[in-house]
C-alpha cells in the first residue's frame, strides 16, 4: 500500500502541489489562531469557597463555618481533596477536583452540597463561591503612584475600588481585579457614653437613627402642566455633616433637638485592614492584581488589560500613574522567542548536514521543503484540540525535527544510489520511483515507531502529565505529518529535483572518508565477535555507578525572569510593624543593580483566591534584562599564571568573567535580608502559585503533620523545624505556630450575670458593638460605596483597664432590633420614639415622602445591603493608658451599679474576668483532618531534592516521636516526585514493550525485533554519560528524553536492518551464501557500503537537538532536560549500533542457514 502510494504521488505531482499548497494556507491560519503562553497550565480544577463573619477568631470559624462545609463536600463526586483555612473573621475553603474535570461543572456541583449545608451555619453567614479562576491566574499586577503628592493613600484606594477595578474586571477573560494597599475611607461614629447617658439614650438609638436617615426613596409620579414629575425623596448621607446633623430625639425639658454630633464624634477614618503593599521601598501604595478566568489565554487577556488601561489613563486623577510590576506575558514573550530562535536554528543545522552528506544543492531542497510542511501542519490539530504555543508544545516539535527530515534523507540518498549504478537507457523518473518504493514502506514504519513509542507519555498524569502531554502531542502530531509527507509530497519533489549530475558515493569525500574509518571496525568487530559484545556490555555496565549517582528532582527550574520573595514571621505581627518590615526588605533588594522594580504584600488582597495572613510577604521581583546583570570573576586555567598583558589573549576562548546566575542573586538576596524574626523563601511566581494549589505548600519542600490536638501539632512541628535545620543544605525551614495568636479574653460570670437580671447576649452584644463596632450602614455617593461604623472611642476601648470600665445597661435593656449593634438595649418605654416624634426629624421625611405621594407602590431607591467589614482602625491593644471619665465610673457608694438618666448601667469588669491568652491565629485542615504546615526551603547547592529528603527523613525519624494518632507527610515537589518515579516503573517497560510489538510487525519475527532492541541499552550509555557530565538530576523532563530516545535508537537499528537485509537477501539470491565468511561479506556490504544514510540520520537526530543543549532564556532549563539524553544516548548509539548489531545480525543469520541445512538433512534423511 505504501509503495503504490508513493508512485502514485511521484506520477501525480502536480495534483500533490495543490494539495500541499491548500493544507500550507490552512497551516498558516492555524499557527496565527493557536494562542500563545509561557507553560501549560498547570493547575488542577478547584472550586473556592469563601465565608466572612467578621469580627469571630479563628476557632469560632473553624468549629462553626469551615469544618461543617469540609466535611460535606468530601462526598462530592470526582472530589480529590478539600482543604480548608480558618483565619480570624474569614473562612477558605478550597476543592481540588480530578484532573480533566470541566470548572463549570465542579462549581455546580459545589452550590448543590452548599444549598444543603447552609442550614447548618450559624445565623447571616452566606458563604459565597470564589472566581472562577485559582491563583495562577494573577497575571498582571500593577501598582498606582501620585507624582504631585496631592492624592492620599484613601484617595487612591477609592479611585482603585471604584473606577479603575471595574474597569478592568470588564475586558474580556478577567474573573476578577483584587486590591490591595491603602485606606478604605470609613464614616466613624465615635460615641461618648457619658453624653449618651445624660442625654437618656442608648446606643440603639444613635443606630436606627442612622439606619433611618439613609435612603432615597420614589413617590412615583404626579402631573403639572401637562408634564408628568418623578417623586424622589432624598435622603442619602454623602458628608460628614449629613451624618452629624441626624436627630437623635429631642431633651425632655428644653425640647431642644439632640443631635448625632451632641453624642459623638464624627470623622473618617480606615477601616480595618488586612493586607498592605509598598513599592520600591519607598512607602505604602495601593496595587491591584488582575485574575484572569481558568482556561483563558493570559496573553490575549493581558494585551486587552494593557489595552484598556491606555484609554483609561486620561481620565485618571491629577498625577496618577499606572506603574506594572508584574506582567506574565513578557514571559510569555521571552519563552516563546527562545523556542522560536532554537527551531531556526536546528532547521539550518539540519540542512547543513544534508547537504554535506549530499553535496547535491537541487536534492538538498527535497527535505528541507519537506520540513516547514510537516511543521505547519502540526499546528492544525493544535488550534482544534486546543493547545496553546508554549515552551512546552514548541518543544515537542524542536526534539523532532531531526527525526522529521530522517525519512526524506533516506529516500533522496537511496535515489543517488540507484542513479549511480542504473544501467544506461533506463528513465530517471523510473529509477527514483523504484529506489523510494524500496525503502519507503520500511523507513515510513520507522517513523511510526518512534511515533507511537512516546505515546506512553499521555499516561502520566497530574502536573507532570499536563505539564509534558503539550510535548507530546506536537511530538506525535510532528513525526505522524513528517510520516505522511515522506511518503507523499518528498516522492514528487524527488522527482522535480533529483535531477543533473550526481556524485557516485565512492567519488563523494565524506562518505569515502567515513566508509575507510568505519570498515577496518566493523571487520574486526565480525572477527572477534566475543571481544566486541564484551566491549559493548562493559560500556553498559559503566553506566550503572553513574545512574546511582545521579540525583532526582520532579522538575528542573523553569527561569521565569522574575523573583517571588516569601518571608515568614510569627504570626501576632501589627499591620503597622509588619508594613514596617515590608519597607525595610523591599529597599534592601532594590538596591541591588539586577532588580528593576520591587512590589510587596504582607496580608491578603481582597480576593479569595489569597489567604494570607499578616505574617507572610509575597515580594515580586522584576529582574532586569539578562544582558544588564553584573558580570563576576571566574578562575580559569590561566588566572594564577598569565600576566596582564597575556590574559586578553586568551579570554575570548575562555572568559574569566560571567554574568551572574539565579541561584547566585537569590543567595546574596538571602544573605542581605536576613532579619531578626523572618524565615526567608525565594522561588518564582508561576512556580509557587501551581505548589500551592497542587500541594498547599509554598516551598520545594514541605512536611503536613495530621492530628487531632493543635498544640500537639505544633510541638510536632516545632521539633521538625529544630531537627531538619540541622540537615545539611538547608537554606530555612519554618513550622506553622497553631497557637502563637494572641487573644482578648471577655468571660462573663453567669452568676454575677443572673444577680443583675442579665443575659449572656446582652453582654455580648456590648462587647460587639461599642468595643468592637459594626457597620451599620452604606453611603451611596455616586459610584462611590462607604460603610458607617459606630463604636466607642478608642480611649474608651485601648487596654484591658479601660475595658473593664465599659457600661452594661440592666434593667430593661434587651438587644437593638435586626441584631445589629445592640448591647445597649433599645428603651422598653416608647420614650425614645415619642423624643424622636417630638423633634420631628429622624422619623419622617423621605419615607413619609413615598407614602404620601405613592401610596403602598412607592419606590424603594438603590439602597445597597451592608457590607461585612470591620470597622475603624485602632482596634488594637496598643496606645496610652487614658481612663474612661469619672462620670462613666461607678459611684463612691460602694454599688456596682452606675444610674442615671439612661438607666441602670454595670462595668464590663464587675460581670466578666477580662485576660489576655494565646490561641490559634490560623486554623488549617485538610479532608477533614486538622493540620500544620513545615516549611523547608534547599540550597541552591543541594544536590538533589530526593536525596534531601532521604537525608532529611532520617534525621527526623531519629528526633522526633509522633504520639498514637499523628502522622507525617512530606509534600511539595517531593510528593510529586514520588508520584512521578512510580509512574515512570510502569511508562518504561510499556514503551519497551510497544517496541517490541510494533518491530515484530514491522519484521514478522521475532528475532530481527530483539536484535534491533539491542540498540536501547547502549543508547542509554550515551544519556547517563552525558547527565553526569552536565550535572542534570533524574527529572520528569529527563525521563521524557529518554523515553523519546527509545524510539530514536529503535529507528537506527532498523535502518541497520534494513540494509543489511537488503545485502543479504540479494546475494543470496545470486546464490553468493555458502558460508559464515560469505554472511560476514553480506554484513559488511548492507552496514559498510551503507553507512552514509545511517550516519545522516543520526547526524540530523543528534546534531538537531544540539541549539536545545545551548539555549538560553525562559523555558531552556526544562528542554535542556529533555535534550540532553537524546544527544548523549543517540551518540553512543550511532557509535555501539554500528559495531554491536552486524555482529549479532551476521551470527543470527548463520544460525538460520545452518537450522535450514539441518532441517533439509532431516527431510533427505
Amino acid at each position: 500500500m505504501i509503495a503504490r502510494l508513493i508512485e502514485f504521488c511521484a506520477k501525480r505531482r502536480g495534483l500533490v502541489f495543490v494539495a500541499t499548497a491548500f493544507v500550507v494556507v490552512g497551516s498558516l491560519l492555524a499557527i496565527r489562531q493557536v494562542p500563545l503562553d509561557a507553560i501549560p497550565d498547570l493547575s488542577d480544577p478547584q472550586v473556592i469557597v469563601f465565608t466572612e463573619w467578621m469580627g469571630r477568631s479563628p476557632d469560632l470559624v473553624e468549629d462553626q463555618i469551615t469544618y461543617p462545609i469540609v466535611s460535606s463536600l468530601l462526598a462530592a463526586p470526582k472530589v480529590e481533596t478539600v482543604r480548608g483555612q480558618s483565619m480570624f473573621g474569614m473562612s477558605f475553603i478550597y476543592v481540588i477536583f480530578e484532573e480533566g474535570t470541566d470548572i463549570y461543572w465542579a462549581r455546580s456541583r459545589v452550590l448543590e452540597y452548599m444549598s444543603s449545608i447552609r442550614s447548618r451555619l450559624p445565623a447571616g453567614v452566606n458563604p459565597v463561591l470564589g472566581p472562577d479562576a485559582t491563583s495562577v491566574g494573577w497575571g498582571f499586577q500593577y501598582a498606582l503612584v501620585d507624582t504631585t503628592g496631592h492624592n492620599d493613600l484613601a484617595e487612591m484606594r477609592a479611585f482603585q475600588d471604584f473606577t479603575l477595578r471595574y474597569a478592568l474586571a470588564s475586558v474580556p477573560g478577567v474573573a476578577e481585579v483584587a486590591s490591595v494597599g491603602g485606606y478604605e475611607r470609613q464614616y466613624q461614629v465615635e460615641v461618648d457614653p457619658t453624653r449618651l447617658h445624660a442625654y437618656g439614650l442608648m446606643l440603639s438609638d444613635v443606630t436606627a437613627a442612622i439606619r433611618r436617615s439613609n435612603a432615597d426613596v420614589g413617590g412615583r409620579v404626579i402631573e403639572m402642566s401637562g408634564r408628568e414629575y418623578f417623586v424622589r425623596g432624598r435622603g442619602y448621607i454623602n458628608s460628614l455633616d449629613d451624618l452629624r446633623q441626624i436627630a437623635l430625639g429631642a431633651d425632655r425639658r428644653t425640647g431642644t433637638p439632640i443631635r448625632v454630633a451632641d453624642v459623638a464624634r464624627v470623622s473618617f477614618g480606615p477601616d480595618i485592614r488586612r493586607g498592605v503593599s509598598e513599592l520600591d521601598g519607598q512607602g505604602e501604595a495601593v496595587g491591584g492584581t488582575v485574575v484572569v478566568r481558568f482556561g483563558e489565554n493570559v496573553l490575549n487577556v493581558i494585551d486587552r488589560v494593557k489595552t484598556r488601561l491606555a484609554e483609561l489613563e486620561p481620565s485618571f486623577p491629577p498625577g496618577v500613574r499606572v506603574k506594572v510590576v508584574y506582567d506574565r506575558s513578557d514571559l510569555i514573550h521571552r519563552a516563546i522567542e527562545t523556542l522560536r530562535h532554537t527551531l531556526l536554528e536546528e532547521a539550518i543545522v539540519v540542512s547543513l548536514i544534508i547537504f554535506i552528506f549530499l553535496l547535491h544543492l537541487r536534492s538538498t531542497l527535497v527535505p528541507v521543503l519537506s520540513l516547514p510542511v510537516a511543521v505547519g501542519l502540526a499546528f492544525v490539530p493544535m488550534y482544534f484540540l486546543g493547545i496553546n504555543s508554549n515552551i512546552m508544545s514548541l518543544g515537542g516539535i524542536a526534539i523532532a525535527i531531526g527525526a522529521m527530515v530522517d525519512a526524506a534523507i533516506v529516500l533522496v540518498e537511496n535515489a543517488h544510489k540507484h542513479l549511480e549504478s542504473a544501467p544506461p537507457g533506463v528513465p530517471r523518473e523510473r529509477v527514483i520511483i523504484e529506489a523510494a518504493k524500496e525503502v519507503g514502506p520500511p523507513i515510513f514504519f520507522s517513523l511510526l515507531i518512534i511515533t507511537v513509542a512516546f505515546l506512553p507519555i499521555f499516561a502520566l498524569n497530574g502536573q507532570a502529565g499536563r505539564l509534558f502531554k503539550p510535548l507530546a502531542y506536537t511530538k506525535t502530531f510532528s513525526m505522524a505529518f513528517a510520516a505522511l509527507v515522506s511518503v507523499t509530497l518528498a516522492p514528487a519533489l524527488m522527482m522535480l529535483f533529483v535531477r543533473g549530475r550526481i556524485r557516485h558515493e565512492k567519488d563523494h569525500p565524506v562518505s569515502r572518508a567515513m566508509i575507510r574509518l568505519y570498515k577496518p571496525f566493523a571487520w574486526v568487530a565480525l572477527k572477534n565477535p566475543k571481544t566486541t559484545i564484551a566491549i559493548g556490555l562493559a560500556a553498559v555496565l559503566s553506566a550503572v555507578p553513574m545512574v546511582m549517582n545521579l540525583g532526582h528532582e520532579f522538575m528542573p527550574p523553569l527561569n521565569e525572569g522574575d523573583i517571588l520573595y516569601m518571608p515568614t514571621t510569627f504570626p501576632n505581627i501589627s499591620i503597622e510593624e509588619a508594613k514596617r518590615n515590608l519597607q525595610i526588605q523591599d529597599r534592601l533588594i532594590r538596591e541591588f543593580p539586577e532588580v528593576e522594580r520591587v512590589f510587596g504584600k504582607a496580608g491578603r488582597s481582597e480576593t479569595s483566591t489569597d489567604p494570607a495572613p499578616l505574617s507572610m510577604v509575597e515580594t515580586v521581583v522584576k529582574l532586569k534584562p539578562r544582558d544588564a546583570w553584573r558580570r563576576i570573576p571566574v578562575d580559569r586555567w590561566y588566572s594564577g599564571w598569565a600576566p596582564g598583558w597575556l590574559k586578553p589573549v586568551f579570554r575570548p576562548l575562555w572568559p574569566d568573567r560571567r554574568r551572574i546566575t539565579w541561584d547566585e542573586l537569590t543567595a546574596e538576596l538571602n544573605r542581605k535580608l536576613q532579619m531578626p524574626g523572618w524565615t526567608n523563601a525565594w522561588t518564582m511566581p508561576i512556580k509557587t502559585r501551581i505548589d500551592m494549589l497542587s500541594t498547599g505548600i509554598r516551598t520545594p519542600i514541605g512536611v503536613k503533620v495530621f492530628g487531632a490536638d493543635l498544640d500537639t501539632i505544633e510541638r510536632i512541628g516545632m521539633g521538625l523545624e529544630r531537627a531538619i535545620s540541622r540537615v545539611p543544605h538547608t537554606r530555612s525551614v519554618y513550622s506553622d505556630r497553631n497557637t502563637g495568636g494572641f487573644y482578648l479574653d471577655i468571660v462573663p460570670d453567669r452568676a454575677a450575670l443572673a444577680r443583675y437580671g442579665l443575659t449572656l447576649g446582652q453582654v455580648q452584644d456590648v462587647i460587639e458593638a461599642a468595643v468592637g463596632g459594626q457597620p451599620i450602614e452604606v453611603t451611596v455617593e455616586g459610584r462611590q460605596r462607604f460603610t458607617i461604623n459606630v463604636r466607642y472611642p478608642r480611649e474608651l476601648r485601648q487596654d484591658i483597664e479601660t475595658l473593664r470600665h465599659v457600661l452594661v445597661p440592666i434593667g430593661g435593656g434587651r438587644p437593638a432590633a435586626g441584631g445589629g449593634m445592640g448591647g445597649m438595649g433599645a428603651r422598653s418605654d416608647g420614650a425614645a420614639p415619642r423624643r424622636l416624634a417630638a423633634a420631628g426629624m429622624s422619623d419622617v421625611g423621605p419615607s413619609l415622602i413615598a407614602q404620601a405621594m405613592g401610596g403602598m407602590g412607592g419606590g424603594s431607591g438603590d439602597r445597597p445591603a451592608g457590607t461585612g467589614a470591620m470597622g475603624g482602625a485602632g482596634g488594637g491593644m496598643g496606645g496610652g493608658g487614658n481612663r474612661l471619665p469619672a462620670a462613666v465610673a461607678p459611684t463612691a457608694g460602694g454599688t456596682d451599679a452606675w444610674t442615671e438618666a439612661g438607666g441602670a448601667h454595670i462595668p464590663l469588669g464587675q460581670i466578666a474576668d477580662i485576660r489576655v491568652v494565646t490561641g490559634a491565629p490560623m486554623i488549617r485542615d485538610e479532608d477533614g483532618q486538622l493540620v500544620g504546615y513545615v516549611y523547608v526551603d534547599m540550597d541552591p547547592g543541594a544536590r538533589d531534592i530526593g536525596r534531601y529528603v532521604d537525608d532529611a527523613k532520617r534525621v527526623v525519624e531519629r528526633e522526633v516521636r509522633l504520639p498514637p494518632g499523628y502522622f507525617l507527610r512530606w509534600t511539595g515537589q517531593y510528593e510529586l516526585l514520588q508520584a512521578m518515579q512510580a509512574r515512570m516503573k510502569f511508562l518504561v517497560p510499556l514503551t519497551l514493550v510497544v517496541i517490541v510489538v510494533l518491530l515484530y510487525m514491522n519484521f514478522g519475527n521475532l528475532s530481527q525485533a530483539l536484535i534491533v532492541l539491542c540498540s536501547v541499552p547502549f543508547a542509554l550509555v550515551g544519556s547517563v554519560w552525558l547527565l553526569a557530565a552536565l550535572g542534570y538530576n533524574l527529572s520528569t523532563a529527563v525521563w521524557v528524553g529518554i523515553i523519546a530516545l527509545v524510539g530514536l535508537a529503535a529507528q537506527t537499528g532498523v535502518v541497520m536492518i534494513v540494509y543489511c537485509d537488503s545485502a543479504y537477501h540479494r546475494r543470496r539470491r545470486e546464490g553468493r551464501i555458502r558460508d559464515f565468511d560469505d554472511v560476514v561479506e553480506a554484513t559488511l556490504e548492507g552496514s559498510v557500503q551503507r553507512v552514509r544514510p545511517k550516519l545522516m540520520t543520526v547526524a540530523t537526530m543528534m546534531i538537531g537537538l544540539v541549539p536545545l543543549l545551548w539555549s538560553q532564556g525562559a523555558g531552556a532549563d526544562v528542554m535542556k532536560r529533555v535534550a540532553a539524553p537524546m544527544v548523549g544516548g543517540l551518540f553512543t548509539s550511532a557509535f555501539l549500533t554500528l559495531e554491536i548489531i552486524p555482529v549479532v545480525y551476521a551470527y543470527w543469520r548463520w544460525w538460520q542457514i545452518k537450522r535450514e541445512r539441518r532441517a533439509r538433512v532431516m527431510e533427505v534423511a
